[in-house]
């Protein structure tokens, strides 16, 4: 048996035996749920980057239904990273809830779905972990129970039927097109199924993700949902939508005709999608609001890399997506975690509310710390995806310079966040779970911008 085959049936046995078991203890007992949950996701996170570090790359396992390769394991690690950081976090609100343990197992199911769909060699690999991740993400969204959890929660789901039917729809003609359903090795000739399979897919996936414009659930459910629920669906949750699509189109043999068309939707799509999010996000005086539309900035600037492969520069463009998305998952369910201690803490996420922060002065630089990421500061995680992504359009200076662009707009509202945090103001420190996940983001964040140029040579 290969090795590869060994890490990925112990991952993913520890993350479905714990899952089940969770929902059996007892409803006083949840530091025992949470430490379940946090040494699970530890273990799969270890046996994740022990995969990377043996060099099992382009290796086939289950009978060609995984593909091992280190952009699939490097997005796999991102969603254990960015799970173990909202559970970590969620303990103290969670406490309270008569469906916690639920909320747990959900997780980690929702975390074992989206490590398949990295990893997919199968078109029935991706249809399967979709389902698995899509399910438990829609059952944790309203998983709180409250009005408004409940009213984001329809939101999501309806926004998941619709990108589903997609989906399936779409590879009714992938399949056809390219005669296989292996993603791996498909057909070399690209014909109209092909085209329109694609065409349809990317809009389902990109509903996922919540790319301009196909974003109109996202922004409600960001601002209504249970703060640590967002921090779920909005780290791992988009994910889900990039590993689908970068599987889907990543080893099609392209014509100049095909790469020009993907050029262009996918262009249109990452420049539509950095200028609305960074513009609405301005306006905007929630923490929750502005995480929301800074999201969909973020993803535009994802599509940058999409709109490069079947280029030269593939592989700078896969590896900068990869690092993006690293940073992005990162950063946002910390910042998620913020805005829930906040609210709890000063009953609004209001920007004034963060006023006074700075007397908690590592909190504070965490916090600023997740934000500058977004913003692209190096050497911070997420200024390597945005290098790598950059780089990958030299050939296209315009996508380039609009991409930079807005990367220097967005700079107007995350300093913003952070220079209220340096106000004076009354805020009230109360012990919390949330700053231990906030903390461990931070560190990760920096670690990760220092690891990332070893990072970018095992993708490319």
């Amino acid at each position: 048996m290969q090795v590869g085959t060994v890490l990925i049936s112990i991952q993913s046995l520890v993350l479905l035996i714990v899952s089940l078991s969770l929902v059996h203890i007892n409803q006083k007992k949840v530091s025992l749920a949470v430490n379940l949950s946090v040494i699970s996701v530890i273990i799969g996170s270890v046996l994740t980057l022990l995969t990377l570090a043996l060099g099992i790359d382009n290796v086939f396992v289950f009978s060609k239904s995984l593909y091992l390769n280190n952009s699939g394991l490097w997005l796999a690690f991102a969603a254990e990273i960015a799970t173990l950081i909202v559970i970590l976090g969620s303990k103290e609100h969670i406490r309270n809830w008569s469906s916690y343990q639920s909320f747990l197992s959900l997780s980690l199911l929702l975390l074992l779905g989206t490590i398949y769909l990295a990893l997919a060699a199968n078109i029935l690999i991706i249809i399967t972990g979709w389902a698995l991740a899509s399910a438990a993400s829609y059952a944790i969204s309203m998983i709180s129970k409250d009005i408004k959890s409940v009213e984001g929660g329809l939101k999501y789901l309806i926004m998941g039927i619709v990108s589903s039917s997609i989906m399936l729809f779409g590879f009714a003609f992938y399949v056809p097109g390219i005669d296989t359903f292996n993603l791996v090795d498909p057909s070399p000739v690209i014909n109209s199924f092909v085209l329109i399979g694609i065409s349809l897919l990317s809009i389902a996936f990109m509903f996922k993700i919540g790319n301009f414009p196909f974003h109109a659930w996202l922004p409600d459910v960001y601002s209504e949902n249970d703060r640590i629920v967002i921090a779920m669906i909005s780290s791992v949750g988009k994910i889900i939508g990039v590993a689908s699509l970068l599987k889907v189109i990543e080893f099609l043999t392209l014509n100049n005709l095909d790469k020009m068309l993907l050029l262009s939707i996918f262009s249109l799509v990452a420049i539509a999608s950095m200028f609305f999010g960074n513009f609405v996000a301005f306006s905007r005086r929630r923490i929750t609001s502005i995480l929301a539309y800074s999201s969909i900035a973020q993803m535009g600037f994802v599509m940058i890399g999409f709109a490069m492969i079947g280029t030269p520069l593939e592989s700078i463009a896969i590896a900068g997506i990869v690092i993006q998305v690293i940073a992005y998952s990162i950063a946002q369910s910390g910042l998620f975690l913020l805005a829930n201690y906040v609210e709890r803490v000063m009953g609004s996420v209001e920007l004034s509310s963060l006023n006074g922060l700075s007397a908690n002065r590592w909190l504070a630089f965490s916090s600023s710390i997740l934000f500058l990421s977004l913003l692209g500061i190096p050497p911070l995680a997420g200024f390597w995806g945005k290098v790598f992504l950059f780089e990958s359009s030299i050939y296209y200076p315009w996508l380039l310079v609009l991409g930079v662009i807005n990367s220097a707009i967005s700079a107007g509202y995350y300093l913003i966040v952070v220079r209220e945090m340096f106000r004076q103001g009354d805020f009230e420190f109360k012990k919390s779970d949330e700053i231990d996940g906030i903390y461990l983001a931070t560190i990760l964040t920096i670690v990760i911008g220092l690891l990332s140029p070893i990072i970018f040579f095992t993708i490319v």
